[in-house]
């Protein structure tokens, strides 16, 4: 009882007390003694659902680490905390799957605390759900552009291959020698990084009382099936009921009251104070019980997808839970007749949509520029998964650091847009009739790139041959294209130089650079040189010839003495 894990000294308030029997005995008294034909029933079943997230605190990391991944598996750790809490419960379980890919993408170097924990995730019998990947505010994204719901596109490009090599198979007795190399084992896919045996399939969890009407058209092109909603988001039709369909989706209707107030309850920092919110709880289930009618009721609670991360609480907030109410899963409660509702629009705030909004223009920006890079699913796969990252509930309670987060993407962006640049030069004197004019590029990335480089005379004193010099460079190196060009007539050009990749998008910044033009100077340097180089050559010639005959006069001299 709740009575036993109160403070000494402190009463439960009746109220409470009451609630909690009414549950337990089937809402006797909560309901009235003489029910209306829509009311329910005085002895009603009353069911709860419970939905826990498994969830990673905020960060920009698309992929965690082996240290925090070593640290949040740690007993006492922040993912540990929330297994122990609701492992082998009647409780159903929200995964962020990046949690998954982060732990298989090591290989053989994932810390061993983390593949323990997620063989004991893999043996738990509670129902499982995947949210989106790292837990990414899924109406920020759908209410922000036209790309719908973000999901990873690659992740193959963090997985190196020496940490998933066949380990040494030892036997007790000899085995014959192998003719020929063994087959190396294949290589994880996204596919297999993320697949895990969920027990429901295609369900959307976006945050509570964020969703618009047509943020359902977009999670059904998405794939999900069944939507999450708060009871603030619905407007229920009829006869109140947890399960609802609109338009073509499924919704699960979650109470705000009681969702609220158990999350409260996770991070209460004193017993009474946990006390407290629990009897809210109890209070707001069992008002949201009694709006409904016939012979049973279902009422859906969902605990805070951030709140596990920072406090102690939630083990006992779910350990209440489970001894007070009977508790079901989702699978039997969607077997139940669905109720007909509207989406009660509640549209994220217009700061935070326009923010998204830059975050995707430059994630779009950053698409057509890795056309130019050796490995584009790589640069690409990576900034995907840090903007989902970014998009991450966990930054809720810390909006201040989800705008600087935000903004460091956005700057992230352009620097990564801005790392091949055309090399600002000074000017070039230019003697020849035709010649190739150098051009240096420099590469900051981290991966090769190629151009093409252009080169456009603001006047006619040159004329450029070829349009399109191919160039690739090196990673964080500096390459150098010649582009082919012939003298019209003399003076002083400017011309612009510019980069595009094979798509013909735009890279870098278009350089300006100064050609002192010099027409037919060419052949008359040359022909000086020429004379030059025979004039030394044979003024060397003569004083050696000279040389020589004064030895063999002083030769001849000699011998006539």
């Amino acid at each position: 009882m709740l009575a036993e894990r109160e403070s000494p000294g402190r009463s439960l308030p009746v109220r409470a007390a009451l609630a909690v029997l009414a549950l337990l005995i089937g809402l006797t008294g909560v309901v009235g003694a003489t029910p209306s034909a829509d009311a329910l029933e005085p002895e009603a079943t009353v069911q709860v659902v419970v939905v826990a997230p498994i969830v990673l605190p905020a960060g920009s990391a698309g992929l965690v680490d082996a240290e925090l991944l070593a640290q949040y598996t740690a007993a006492g750790g922040a993912l540990t905390r929330q297994l122990d809490a609701a492992v082998a419960l009647p409780v159903a379980l929200a995964i962020d799957p990046r949690i998954i890919a982060s732990i298989r993408v090591l290989g053989s170097s994932a810390p061993l605390t983390a593949t323990e924990w997620l063989a004991r995730l893999a043996a738990a019998p509670n129902e499982t759900f995947a949210l989106a990947y790292a837990d990414s505010d899924l109406t920020l994204a759908t209410q922000s552009g036209d790309q719908g719901v973000l999901t990873p596109l690659s992740l193959e490009f963090a997985v190196d291959p020496a940490l998933f090599a066949e380990a040494p198979q030892t036997t007790a007795t000899p085995t014959p020698t192998s003719t020929g190399d063994p087959t190396p084992p294949p290589l994880p896919t996204t596919e297999s990084l993320l697949d895990w045996p969920y027990t429901l399939e295609h369900v959307a969890w976006p945050r509570a009382n964020t969703v618009i009407g047509a943020d359902l058209a977009a999670f059904e092109t998405a794939g999900y099936e069944t939507t999450i909603l708060g009871s603030g988001n619905v407007t229920r039709e009829g006869s109140v009921t947890s399960v609802a369909t609109i338009g073509n989706q499924t919704i699960l209707v979650s109470d705000d009251a009681a969702s609220a107030s158990l999350a409260a309850a996770t991070r209460a920092l004193t017993p009474v104070d946990w006390q407290a919110a629990m009897s809210q709880a109890y209070d707001a289930i069992a008002a949201a019980a009694s709006a409904q009618s016939g012979s049973s009721a279902t009422v859906v609670v969902v605990l805070d997808r951030t709140a596990p991360l920072a406090n102690t609480r939630l083990a006992d907030t779910i350990g209440d839970l489970t001894t007070k109410l009977t508790l079901t899963s989702i699978s039997d409660v969607l077997d139940d007749p669905a109720g007909a509702a509207s989406v009660t629009d509640q549209p994220q705030p217009v700061e935070s949509v326009t923010l998204v909004s830059r975050m995707l223009i430059a994630e779009q920006a950053e698409q057509r520029f890795a056309a130019a890079a050796a490995d584009p699913a790589a640069l690409i796969g990576l900034r995907r998964l840090a903007l989902l990252a970014v998009l991450s509930n966990a930054w809720q309670p810390n909006p201040a650091g989800w705008m600087k987060a935000a903004e460091g993407y956005i700057t992230t962006s352009l620097d990564i847009r801005d790392s091949v640049q055309v090399v600002q030069s000074s000017s070039l004197n230019f003697f020849a009739d035709s010649a190739s004019i150098p051009i240096a590029v420099d590469n900051s990335l981290n991966q090769a790139v190629t151009v093409y480089i252009t080169v456009h005379p603001q006047t006619a004193l040159l004329a450029v041959s070829d349009r399109f010099v191919e160039l690739t460079i090196e990673p964080n190196s500096q390459g150098k294209g010649e582009v082919p060009v012939q003298a019209i007539s003399n003076g002083t050009v400017r011309l612009t130089v510019t980069l595009t990749g094979p798509n013909g998008e735009l890279i870098g910044t278009p350089r300006e650079m100064k050609v002192n033009v010099q027409a037919g100077w060419e052949t008359p340097i040359v022909l000086a040189v020429a004379i030059l180089v025979v004039l030394v050559f044979g003024v060397g010639i003569i004083r050696n010839i000279v040389r020589r005959r004064r030895r063999v006069d002083a030769d001849a001299s000699g011998s006539d003495d």
